[in-house]
């Protein structure tokens, strides 16, 4: 068998010749090596704002709480209302407060608790007086719900009023399955509020229901507005919830 397999193995090589050998190469790498040499190397070339914007990049600083506190401070412009004297004023925060050397009183950090700056605040009236950072704080945070929104508290309805589009008072009811229901209808009412800091705006009747219904149902009551379209369908059933409410706490 081997001599067998010697003669044959003598026989292929004598026919193949040299592609008995298969590819010989000192370097394997050669053969998926890519000429570079005269190819062209892509070069970047800046051009000449690319190399003054760097510089003034690096020669510009930014401006020092003390050259520019506007630019560092958060509070400053901020909308807030104090207790002064026996009433709640509006005011603006128009700075930091400054020593007699024209220095910054105290120092800001994030933590509202550490803040130790005290700003200026101008009222309505021109006058200004001085607050500590934790009291701008809780002034702000006093005018704005959990969403972040400006709020006001309603202090009494003063007055109230309606145009041609509120609905009549023959025209308050409707058919509904073959009985006869009041309109569900706020349009053409508005009432003048007073809030609580002393000022007083006039209001869509619809956001008053939505924010105070029992003030405003007691409104309508003691002004004898509870038969017109605008209020029958809702006062008598808030009135009946707030007392069911009361007798309820007082069984406690």
């Amino acid at each position: 068998v081997k001599m067998l397999k010697r003669k044959y193995m003598e026989s292929l090589e004598r026919k193949l010749g040299e592609k008995a050998q298969g590819i010989v190469s000192e370097n394997q790498d050669e053969m998926f090596e890519r000429k570079l040499d005269n190819e062209k190397i892509p070069f970047f070339e800046t051009y000449e704002d690319d190399d003054v914007d760097a510089e003034r990049e690096t020669d510009e600083l930014a401006p020092s709480e003390e050259e520019d506190p506007v630019a560092h401070d958060k509070y400053i412009s901020a909308k807030v209302q104090f207790q002064r004297a026996d009433m709640i004023q509006r005011g603006v925060v128009k700075g930091r407060k400054r020593d007699a050397d024209g220095k910054l009183i105290g120092f800001t950090h994030e933590n509202p608790i550490l803040d130790t700056a005290i700003y200026e605040v101008e009222f309505e009236d021109g006058h200004v007086e001085a607050y500590h950072a934790n009291q701008i704080v809780e002034a702000i945070y006093a005018t704005v719900d959990e969403d972040g929104y400006v709020c006001q508290e309603i202090k009494e309805i003063v007055d109230h009023k309606k145009d041609g589009t509120a609905t009549r008072i023959d025209d308050g009811y409707i058919m509904l399955r073959g009985k006869r229901v009041p309109k569900r209808t706020t349009k053409g009412w508005q009432l003048c509020v007073e809030w609580k800091d002393g000022t007083t705006s006039w209001v869509e009747l619809k956001d008053v229901k939505e924010t105070n219904p029992v003030l405003l149902a007691e409104y309508a009551v003691a002004n004898k507005l509870v038969s017109e379209p605008a209020f029958q369908w809702w006062v008598p059933y808030t009135l009946k919830k707030r007392d069911r409410i009361i007798k309820a706490m007082k069984k406690r």
